[in-house]
């Protein structure tokens, strides 16, 4: 019993979460507003901007801008779009109808 209880405590952690908001953008770039306010800074953030059930990855500087087309301090590939790619491809999570921010 105790076995599988800690396989369900495991698996409910390994669910992908979203964060929920709303993209801005003006001549500098875009920027994802956290749905109490707020901008997401030095981080990457899951975001299911399209709300298809599939969260990409993005990366926002210092100053919150999405970064796009370039390498990322850390060293991972963003896109034009500014997911995350590996090998070309957007790397993706899936989401589940509880998102948070």
């Amino acid at each position: 019993m105790f076995v599988l209880a800690g396989a369900i405590l495991i698996g409910g952690t390994l669910t992908a979460h979203a964060a929920t908001g709303q993209w801005k953008q003006d001549a500098t770039g875009r920027w994802w507003e956290r749905l109490g306010g707020g901008y997401p800074t030095n981080a990457w953030i899951w975001i299911d901007g399209n709300n298809d059930g599939r969260a990409e990855c993005y990366y926002f500087d210092s100053v919150g801008c999405m970064l796009a087309n370039t390498i990322t301090p850390d060293g991972y590939t963003v896109n034009a779009d500014g997911a995350w790619t590996e090998n070309g491809v957007v790397q993706t999570q899936g989401t589940n109808s509880k998102l948070y921010d």
